[in-house]
Formats: structure tokens, C-alpha cells, sequence
């Protein structure tokens, strides 16, 4: 594995990216506008104290819908969008491994959207426990459940969605189908908050590792399959 090839590819698939003015609105504005719009339900209501723990864990759990969402969105139109514009064929030319090229596009889709999740996330703690340590006598936020939230099942649900999509771009030929197919990666998350909403299950650390265990053999399966399925000699004939 050439780490060069793969930091070149993911840098210029990000710098790509940056040039889509709806895509960069889309990355700041929907995270921080989630934080800013919970922190002031937050500040707005009376809640007492024994429910306010219960109300700041499932409003931070939110932000994995989007987690599952947005990689794949990026994903999708990295592969089809660059296949449909025939800007992906002088990038299968070069010498890098059909690897090395699949792990800088997954890289690209992914790590922007993870970083801006940790950033609206970490915005909603520190208002959340701006607003409520008046009422609780203490920072709610940083803690363990928040950790392994945002470290831990976050990425583990962006990496499924951005070998889901990879999977479903080797299948179609169309950018809005592709982004279609990989928006339903957001229902894992979509699952999970209304699971938590409805009482489901408690979120503690048992339950949290319990998820994460299981996504991270749901990304290992989806990875082996998508390197499976990426060769360039498909993309450049069966894919055109």
C-alpha cells in the first residue's frame, strides 16, 4: 500500500468536493444548525433535572442519522458522478492499486463529514452544559457515553456508509439513483434514536459497545465486499 497514492487521491477528491458551493453550505450549516437548534430547545424549556440527561443524550444520538447520510451522499457521486463525467477513467490509468484508489475515495467521503459531526457535536455539548449546569450543578458534557457516541459509533457508522455506497455504485449509472440507493444508510440511525426515544433500550456503556461490536463486524463484511467488487478493468468496460 502506497500511502502517497492514497493521501494524493483523497486530497484531491476533498479539494473537488470544496468546490461545490451547496456541499460546503450543507457540511457547516447542518451540523453547527443542529447544535445551535438543540442547545436552545435546551435553554428554552423548564425541563427538570432527572430528565435532562435522558433529553441531551438522545438530542447528541441525533447527529448519527446524519453520520450514516452524508458520507454516503459523498461517496455515491465520487464514483458514479466522477464515472458519468468520464473524470474517473485517467485516475484507473495511473499506476495506483485499485486499493489504493478505493481507500482515498473512502477517506474523502469520509472524513469531512466526520469532522464536521465532531465539531457540531462538541458545539452542542459545551452550549448544552452552558444552559444546564445551572439546573444540574454540574458539566453534564464531557462523559463516557459522549465519548464512545462520537469516537467510536460515529465513524463505525460512516465507514458502513461509505462501503455500502461503493458497493451500490459498482451496480447503477446514474448519480441520483447512486444517491438514492446510499441514502439508506441513514436508517441504521434513524433505528437507533427512535429505539432510544421510545425506551427500546438505555444508552449506557454496555449497550454502546454492544452497537458498536455490531457495526464493526457489519463494516468489516462491507469492506471485503467492496474491495471485491472494485477492479478497474470493470469500472473502464462493464461500468461505462
Amino acid at each position: 500500500m502506497n500511502w502517497q497514492n492514497v493521501a494524493t487521491i483523497a486530497r484531491k477528491d476533498i479539494t473537488i468536493m470544496m468546490t461545490r458551493r451547496s456541499l460546503r453550505i450543507a457540511l457547516v450549516v447542518l451540523p453547527l444548525g443542529l447544535a445551535v437548534l438543540f442547545s436552545q430547545i435546551i435553554a428554552r424549556s423548564s425541563m427538570p433535572a432527572d430528565q435532562l440527561p435522558k433529553t441531551l443524550n438522545a438530542f447528541l444520538f441525533f447527529f448519527m442519522i446524519y453520520t450514516g447520510a452524508l458520507p454516503a451522499n459523498l461517496a455515491s457521486y465520487s464514483m458514479v458522478g466522477e464515472k458519468v463525467e468520464r473524470s474517473l477513467e485517467p485516475l484507473l490509468a495511473t499506476p495506483a492499486s485499485d486499493g489504493e484508489i478505493l481507500l482515498g475515495k473512502a477517506l474523502a467521503a469520509l472524513l469531512p463529514p466526520l469532522v464536521v459531526m465532531w465539531a457540531g457535536m462538541v458545539t452542542l455539548m459545551a452550549l448544552c452544559d452552558a444552559f444546564t449546569h445551572a439546573t444540574l450543578g454540574y458539566l453534564y458534557f464531557p462523559n463516557w457515553l459522549a465519548a464512545v457516541t462520537v469516537f467510536g459509533l460515529a465513524p463505525l457508522l460512516g465507514i458502513m456508509a461509505v462501503a455500502f455506497s461503493v458497493l451500490m455504485s459498482a451496480r447503477v449509472s446514474e448519480v441520483r439513483t447512486a444517491q438514492q440507493l446510499g441514502a439508506l444508510t441513514a436508517i441504521p440511525g434513524v433505528v437507533l434514536y427512535i429505539g432510544l426515544l421510545s425506551g427500546a433500550f438505555t444508552l449506557d456503556l454496555g449497550s454502546l459497545a454492544v452497537m458498536c461490536a455490531a457495526f464493526a463486524a457489519v463494516d468489516a463484511g462491507l469492506l471485503v465486499a467492496a474491495r471485491a467488487t472494485f477492479h478497474r478493468e470493470e469500472i473502464l468496460t462493464r461500468w461505462a
